[in-house]
């Protein structure tokens, strides 16, 4: 399951529909509380959120989804496409970085490459036994 977070209903849900007819199972949060509250309840494998929102922010909202989930893999979107701490951003599981206005055959190409690496590194973590 994919988890979109965005305060833009416009956005939540050209990203639902774009990432479900590629057969992912599509969740939608409208802000951050709502977010940390959906992974509470089941952990997606992959959060799809937007940096700039209103009330929660999407770094706000970040320290709060890797305090719940741990290693959770992200990619944050943004129109502004800059980080204050890239370095805190990458150590919280942010896997990417897509810039509004996006394409979305490109967010469709990042989305798949994100969760070959996120499977591939589960994969070569149970060879070797950790």
């Amino acid at each position: 399951m994919l988890l979109v977070v965005d305060d833009q209903p416009a956005i939540r849900h050209l990203l639902l529909e774009a990432l479900a007819s590629d057969g992912f199972e599509v969740e939608l949060a409208a802000n951050g509380r709502e977010a940390v509250a959906k992974v509470q309840q089941r952990r997606p494998a992959l959060v799809l959120l937007d940096l700039k929102m209103p009330g929660m922010s999407g770094l706000e909202t970040l320290r709060e989804l890797n305090k719940v989930a741990p290693g959770l893999p992200v990619i944050l979107i943004t129109a502004y496409g800059e980080l204050s701490d890239p370095g805190e951003a990458e150590r919280m599981g942010v896997r990417c970085l897509i810039l509004k206005p996006f394409d979305l055959d490109e967010v469709r190409v990042v989305v798949r490459r994100v969760l070959d690496k996120v499977s591939a590194e589960k994969h070569a973590k149970k060879e070797s036994g950790l």
